[in-house]
């Protein structure tokens, strides 16, 4: 199809047509510079030799040979008589003269395609005559308007019709009044219009499953008709114009049981996101598939550019995946970059996206009165003097109603050159409002050419995001660069070359969270935020800021930047060996470099006499470097075979991967730097240096092989295989093989199910078996090394030799030398299906995924041999699941639009654990992954009646029970509230109360098109999922005064005044926890659905472009992240529900961009 392909990513507003044409000059000259392309046309020579051959196969080979299209009536066609064909360096028209000779058929070439027609008649001649006669003209264009070159555009009931040329245009004469036309393009739903004299304008709309009808799978690609795995293909527009990252954000809820969720990092500007396919992996584990990009496995999903990508597969079941052996135990993302496209004028597309973002589900901090006057209550309640003193008090409510205009006041004991703070302070702040901007900004922009020439082809691409953080001080922010070539070029006629590489950096700049004042990273920092009291300060009465703040440690206290390289070349060759018989053999070197920089600085604030001091944390200075080289190292080596014999299809393939991954690091820090102003080891002279290193180097080599069979397109077998071996192993349990099997029957192509064709179009029923193994367990080297003890501080030994220390060597760990693969099995069955003329297509998958030989713990040791037992392959899981994929297309009118839905759902359990004793506290066999234990709440105490009435609740705590605590349910009876013995036997009054499994997640997408408008929807979400939360985020009042907070929902808590209250009595010490346990009446529905996106577009019109050249242009405005609907706590938000809520806030994005191709 002879058509610019294009991705929008954005705009910003304000262009005019003198700008889009400046901008397309200016583009076409830095191209020009840089790329030489031939132009050179298709060969229309033809050399074939076959006695007896049919019409389609003398077209298929002018085809290959030549790179015309040829269109036919198939139903004409097959009922020709055969021709024997022997032509040499022949020309295009002489082999169609020869083959149509004697037949009633007859040809036109125009452009590069080849319409095989009926001749007409002297009939239809004659009856010319009396009828009239008209011209049309028209255009026929897809789905977004773009030009449909090669269309065939045939009159009803006539020998007349024409083909679209490359612009879609096309022309008819002598076409009878009232005519209907016959509109038609391989992929796309045919049509029928009445002729008209007006300028016609035809849209065809896609046929979902022959418009996608080849999907990539391991080690080439597969009509979707013969695949008999569990694989699911997303296309490159559907991660278009969204304000994103990540490649993984774009992908959440497009695919069903692809599993994507946010990190510990949150909605960090350098966010990364868990990956995951079909549920749980180990105990309690969900590690992630194999990337593939371009055929090269072990590859970096997150340096990718989104605008990079063409499609990507996901491989879900054992069979389709076995042939990547240990190194896919748990499914396989394959990544087809944009290549170019031959026979094809340079194409420019340039997009962009320019973003506001706004956090959206912060906290909302009690103010400071109210923070005050419940510390006290906790405080009274735990039977301790109130927190505030009476004067605190005062001054909180003269500064809320502006009698006090300042937040604090000096100290006024004499003694102390200090201001009030903490609770002796004043001020009404709410931190989270303080600590985070109202909004930030991002960018992105993305430049590529694509084309090509009759014997190569190419595509370049260029991109860079930049986006800020939401940190008010300090500014956080991240860039990523990338650059993309894809080169290919025949060499000879048997032999092509291609050519891959890529570079990114990614750079992070943020300040030093890790200072010892903030506690650490992050989730420290969100629990510093929530932890800090309203009534501490932000400035002194001096106007300047306080040190109680963290303010100046954020804004001024260091950064720590760290900086990714990324750098991948492949160099790949492509043999045609014989008909059907192609080999294939690359080469990818893939290097990553890593750095990171920490830099803490001294510093100081004022004390009230004008003085200064240092603030705490930030003394002494100093200066940290960590480092990290991996040399990756993949060499792929494989051929294929495939034949069709009659009604037979056969294709064999078979090859060899080998792959080499070094890993490199060293990590060094020191403090007391000469100067703030120069952070580096070098200028630090502290005496307490430390220094460390890393080294690994892993190889595994395999072994593969695929053999696939259908006859007649209705019964399809693929056997696949995979021999593979690690280093990370002994020898004897070093290699393995992993077979997979796949079976499938299109019952569509029955003869017995013609009479439903019409309503039901296709039907396959496919089912697979397969093992594979697991190598990444062992991912941190569980074989341990000698550790050596240094002789300094803080790694020095504790031995004298000699009157001095010295350097010693531990005792290592003990090792089972049979440690061995996990492996893992996957049954899958499942079925595809189309309806109403393909405009309803289903995919439903079910699948049990077994993990045997997990690690777990061995028999315990004698204590006098005083090292612990080694892990060994002794435990198994059991995941069982399904996956529901529905979409509908349709047109109404001028209105395309679609529907697109996926559903997923899975468990899992513990089918083996040593565990003898059914201890609660580890696993044990039959535990449902994501359990919950709590105890079932009855209520509140309502009166010391009542509680001297109840079973004893001492053993959760042996401090006296009032009203307003919890009362718990005596599930078993014994008079008492307690864990009993904490084991399955006997769990005293506990049982399961919920599961943190996300159970029914789902993804919505609507869209529609009309007239140059488009618009969409995407809507995700879990149905099913319970979390119990223990912090502060939600409990407020946690028993500790410098660990609690207080948010809007805290402040209905049970009191006598209001005792139906939704928290209970709070107290400020550890007898807090008795109404903290996890119990029922507090279990979150963390189920949630979320609007992820909105988007609206417009086209211009072609015909207004092509006064300018351009081929494509295209506005947009977008919303990320909408609305949520939950009934999760309005503390947290459902998807960050990780690290108890205290991660880096989600964003609100509103966008803006355009796309722009010529």
């Amino acid at each position: 199809m002879y058509k610019n392909y294009t991705k929008s990513l954005g705009m910003p507003p304000g262009y005019t047509l003198k700008f889009l044409v400046s901008i397309k000059l200016t583009v076409i000259f830095l191209i020009a510079t840089a790329l030489q392309v031939s132009a050179t046309g298709f060969a229309q020579k033809v050399t074939y030799s076959k006695k007896n051959a049919t019409l389609k196969q003398v077209f298929n080979e002018i085809n290959k040979q030549t790179g015309y299209n040829i269109i036919w009536s198939a139903k004409k066609v097959k009922n020709t008589t055969s021709v024997n064909a022997n032509f040499n360096n022949a020309s295009l028209e002489t082999v169609l003269d020869v083959c149509l000779k004697d037949l009633p058929l007859a040809y036109v070439i125009e452009d590069k395609i080849v319409v095989i027609r009926e001749k007409e008649t002297i009939i239809s001649e004659k009856l010319n005559q009396f009828l009239r006669f008209m011209e049309v003209r028209g255009k026929v264009v897809d789905e977004n308007g773009g030009p449909l070159p090669g269309a065939s555009i045939k009159v009803k009931g006539a020998n007349k019709g024409a083909v679209s040329d490359v612009n879609g245009a096309f022309i008819l004469s002598d076409v009878a009044e009232n005519a209907t036309l016959e509109v038609s393009f391989v992929g796309y739903i045919s049509q029928e219009i009445k002729a008209s004299t007006q300028n016609m304008v035809i849209k065809l709309m896609p046929k979902p499953n022959e418009l996608e009808d080849v999907v990539v799978v391991a080690y080439g690609s597969q009509r979707k008709t013969r695949l008999t795995g569990a694989v699911a293909q997303v296309t490159g527009k559907d991660l278009a114009d969204r304000p994103i990252t990540r490649v993984t954000q774009a992908l959440q809820g497009q695919v069903a049981n692809l599993n994507i969720s946010i990190g510990g990092a949150g909605g960090s500007p350098n966010a990364t996101q868990n990956i995951n396919i079909r549920g749980y992996t180990g105990l309690g584990t969900s590690a992630g598939p194999l990337i593939v990009i371009d055929g090269v496995q072990g590859g970096d999903i997150n340096s990718l550019n989104p605008d990079d990508i063409e499609n990507i597969s996901v491989l879900k079941d054992a069979a389709s995946a076995a042939i990547y052996g240990s190194s896919a135990p748990y499914g396989v993302i394959l990544i087809k970059t944009k290549q170019g496209s031959r026979g094809k004028t340079p194409s420019i597309t340039y997009n962009n996206n320019i973003s506001m973002n706004t956090i959206f589900n912060l906290p909302t901090m009690v103010n400071s009165l109210d923070f005050a006057n419940i510390y006290n209550e906790a405080f009274v309640n735990a039977g301790r003097s109130p927190f505030y003193d009476a004067a605190t008090l005062q001054r909180i409510k003269d500064y809320q109603s502006g009698a006090l205009t300042t937040e604090t006041i000096k100290d006024p004991n004499p003694a102390n050159n200090s201001y009030l703070s903490w609770n002796a302070a004043n001020s009404n702040n709410d931190w989270f409002k303080i600590y985070y901007k109202d909004r930030s900004y991002s960018q992105q922009h993305n430049v590529s050419v694509n084309g090509g020439s009759e014997s190569s082809s190419y595509f370049v691409g260029a991109g860079f995001n930049d986006r800020s953080g939401m940190y008010n001080y300090g500014n956080d922010k991240y860039k990523r660069y990338n650059l993309r070539a894809n080169l290919t070029t025949d060499v000879t006629k048997w032999l092509t070359f291609s050519f891959r590489g890529s570079f990114s950096r990614e750079l992070f700049d943020t300040p030093n969270l890790y200072a010892a004042q903030t506690g650490g990273g992050e989730r420290a920092y969100m629990h510093q935020i929530a932890r800090k009291f309203p009534t501490v300060q932000l400035y002194n009465p001096d106007g300047r800021i306080s040190a109680e703040s963290n303010i100046q440690l954020q804004s001024e206290g260091g950064r720590e930047i760290t900086t990714k390289d990324k750098g991948l070349l492949t160099g790949e060759l492509n043999l045609k060996l014989a008909k059907g018989w192609t080999a294939t053999a690359n080469y990818t070197f893939d290097g990553t470099y890593f750095d990171r920089s920490t830099h803490l600085k001294t510093l100081y604030t004022f004390l009230p006499d004008g003085s200064q001091a240092t603030v705490g944390g930030t003394t002494p200075n100093g200066y940290a470097r960590y480092n990290e080289r991996i040399q990756h190292e993949v060499v792929n080596i494989y051929s294929q075979y495939e034949k069709q014999l009659g009604d037979h299809y056969l294709s064999v393939m078979g090859g060899f991967v080998s792959d080499y991954n070094a890993f490199q690091s060293y990590g060094a820090s020191n403090t007391n730097l000469y100067s703030d102003n120069i952070p580096s080891l070098s200028t630090s002279y502290g005496t307490t240096p430390s220094i460390s290193d890393g080294v690994r180097k892993l190889a595994s080599e395999g072994f593969f092989g695929r053999f696939n069979y259908n006859y007649k397109e209705k019964y399809l077998l693929e056997l696949s295989a995979r021999y593979d071996g690690t280093s990370r192993f002994l020898s004897d349990v070093r290699w393995k093989a992993y077979p997979g099997i796949s079976a499938g029957w299109n019952i569509d192509k029955e003869s017995f199910f013609e009479p439903v064709k019409k309503y039901v179009n296709s039907l396959k029923f496919r089912g697979s078996y397969g093992k594979l193994g697991d190598q990444q367990f062992l991912e941190n080297n569980y074989y341990p090394f000698y550790p050596s003890l240094g002789t300094t501080s803080p790694t020095s030994t504790s031995w004298l030799f000699g009157g001095s220390r010295q350097a010693a060597v531990g005792q290592p760990g003990l090792v089972d030398n049979s440690l061995t693969w996990v492996s893992t099995s996957t049954l899958n069955f499942g079925t595809d299906a189309a309806f109403l003329d393909n405009r309803l297509n289903t995919t439903f998958d079910w699948y049990i995924r077994k993990a045997n030989d997990v690690m777990g713990p061995a028999a315990a040791l004698p204590a006098i041999l005083g090292l612990s037992a080694p892990g060994i392959n002794n435990s198994a899981i059991e995941t069982r699941g399904w996956e529901l994929s529905v979409g509908w297309r349709d047109k109404i009118g001028n209105v395309s639009y679609g529907l697109k839905g996926v559903l997923s759902d899975y468990k899992a359990k513990v089918v083996r654990y040593p565990n003898p004793t059914g201890d609660l506290g580890t696993w044990y066999k039959g535990q449902q992954m994501g359990e919950i234990w709590g105890y079932q709440t009855i209520g509140f105490f309502k009166s010391p009646e009542e509680v001297a009435a109840a079973p004893s609740q001492s053993k959760i705590n042996a401090n006296l029970w009032t009203p307003g605590d919890i009362r718990y349910a005596d599930l078993n009876g014994d008079g008492k509230i307690d864990a009993g013995t904490n084991t399955l036997s006997n769990p005293g009054d506990r049982k399961v109360i919920g599961n943190l499994t996300p159970r029914y997640s789902y993804g919505l997408t609507a869209d529609a098109s009309w007239k140059g408008f488009d618009a969409m929807i995407f809507i995700q979400g879990v149905a099913k999922r319970d979390a119990a939360i223990g912090s502060n985020y939600f409990w407020g009042i946690v028993g500790d005064e410098w660990q609690s907070s207080l948010f809007a929902p805290n402040l209905d808590r049970w009191t006598p005044e209001n005792p139906n209250g939704y928290y209970p009595k709070y107290y400020m010490s550890e007898q807090n926890g008795k109404n903290t346990q996890v119990q029922t009446k507090y279990l979150q529905d963390a189920s949630y659905m979320r609007i992820k996106n909105v988007q609206l577009g417009y086209t211009i019109s072609k015909a207004l472009l092509d006064r300018i050249k351009i081929s494509k242009l295209r506005f947009y405005v977008s919303i990320e992240n909408l609305a949520t609907f939950t009934k999760f706590t309005k503390s947290l938000d459902p998807e960050l529900t990780l690290n108890e809520g205290k991660v880096y806030p989600l964003q609100r994005s509103y966008s803006a961009g355009l796309s722009v191709t010529f």
